[in-house]
């Protein structure tokens, strides 16, 4: 149900980039402020310049961060900083990571993927906002291009993609080989035998696809396709705006890691640690820790019950706490609507509506506009910043399994919000996509601001 497509994507040239380690980004949406002008700071071709550029006081219709992207664009091909593929191909896409000191493999690859098929079936499990994919949308118009990846995820019990690409890649030097700010090496090939490519299509064309990250990408793509036929624009070839560039997984790879992402808490007035677990202890069973090995390691087994667990921090508390719901029929009442019983049985669904909202009054508005809550990756993290007193308190959270993942999706749900955390992320800037859209017959320009 998936139409896969090669492409003859730009890459970055090695001949005129002395260190592809500095050119390459995080996804634009985990680059912050300080990372932006990092990246910026890097090299002069950081793709961040394209992704998310620097607004000027002095920015206008015609000269803004769009504009500018697309200008980059345009003189980086000029100038041989961005070079063309001589040949469609598909790009196996591996990365090699580290995680609790053991060492993992996620490999996937990139092609494109038809957005214009009515038997295409792409499941979501996230919600998206109005900003960001407002935001996407004016860069795509701007330089009709796909930059970033979107992270898909598909079902392949026999791993029969891996092992069609496997034998192409095992003795290939990779065409792309760089080192992300977290230690993860990235390693891109190629592969253009037009058998192996048709292959690869005829399994995905009984496939259904599950986003894993880049919902506002997705999203943002199915738009700007809307927009260019209501323009009369015509698709040209695969690369033009019907089809989407995205990295495809395998939900079986072995490699395949979903990080937790902890809570902290902060200004909440008359918050009392005491007063908190003496409430909370009608729902959940609380166990006294007195380290933190002791923590990790009993909220690692409470996560093997099925029941939702936490570990939690406070300032001015000794040692640390286990929470354990009870009873999963404890929580009807406090999370309201229609869902299916793996959404409410998901750990982040208890912590936001059994804990957060019940007893702490920090409700779905204020998550969303971050006004309590601030969010870690490493357990570590959260708990120095509860034990140095920057923040109130902390919930340790078990990652979400992919299962979960899976069966909200196909529930057409979305998850509460920091549900996932798919490690490590796909890096801008390894392979994009330059479209060729035929303007002929419909109106060819966008406002700038549009």
């Amino acid at each position: 149900m998936a139409t896969i497509a090669s492409f003859r994507g730009y890459r970055y040239n090695p001949s005129e980039i002395d260190d592809l380690n500095k050119v390459v980004t995080q996804p634009y949406d985990k680059i912050d402020d300080a990372l932006q002008q990092d990246y910026h700071a890097r090299s002069p071709y950081n793709v961040t310049r394209i992704i998310k550029g620097n607004p000027t006081d002095q920015d206008t219709r015609n000269d803004n961060v769009y504009t500018r992207a697309a200008h980059c664009w345009e003189e980086w091909i000029e100038n041989r900083i961005l070079i063309r593929e001589a040949g469609p191909a598909i790009y196996p896409y591996h990365q090699e990571y580290t995680v609790d000191g053991q060492t993992f493999v996620r490999k996937g690859f990139i092609a494109l993927i038809g957005l214009d098929d009515e038997n295409l079936k792409v499941r979501a499990h996230e919600k998206t906002l109005t900003g960001p994919k407002a935001d996407r949308l004016k860069l795509m118009r701007a330089t009709e291009a796909n930059d970033g990846q979107i992270f898909m995820l598909y079902d392949d019990p026999m791993q029969k993609v891996n092992e069609l690409l496997e034998p192409e890649v095992a003795n290939a030097k990779p065409i792309m080989e760089v080192k992300d700010d977290y230690d993860a090496i990235h390693r891109l090939y190629r592969v253009t035998r037009p058998g192996l490519i048709r292959d690869i299509a005829e399994i995905f064309d009984r496939l259904e696809l599950f986003i894993a990250d880049g919902h506002h990408r997705y999203e943002t793509a199915v738009n700007y396709m809307k927009e260019c036929k209501e323009r009369n624009w015509e698709a040209v070839d695969a690369e033009t705006f019907s089809y989407r560039m995205m990295t495809m997984v395998s939900m079986q790879d072995p490699g395949l890691t979903v990080l937790p992402t902890h809570r902290v808490l902060h200004s909440l007035d008359n918050f009392d640690p005491d007063d908190f677990l003496s409430r909370a202890a009608e729902k959940f069973d609380i166990q006294e820790i007195s380290d933190r090995e002791g923590l990790y390691s009993a909220l690692d087994e409470a996560g093997k019950t099925g029941n939702a667990s936490f570990g939690f921090s406070a300032v001015g508390m000794d040692g640390y706490r286990l929470l354990t719901l009870k009873d999963t029929a404890t929580t009807e009442g406090i999370i309201e609507g229609e869902h299916s019983a793996t959404w409410r049985g998901l750990d982040v669904t208890v912590l936001h509506f059994a804990i957060l909202d019940a007893y702490l009054g920090i409700n779905e508005e204020k998550l969303a506009a971050g006004s309590n809550v601030h969010y870690f990756r490493r357990k570590d993290g959260a708990l120095d910043a509860v034990g140095d007193g920057t923040y109130q308190a902390a919930f340790l959270i078990n990652p979400t399994r992919l299962e979960q993942v899976r069966e909200v999706a196909l529930a057409g749900e979305r998850m509460p919000q920091k549900s996932t955390d798919f490690f490590p992320k796909l890096l801008t800037g390894m392979v994009m996509m330059k479209m060729k859209n035929d303007k002929s017959m419909g109106l060819a320009t966008w406002e700038a601001d549009g």
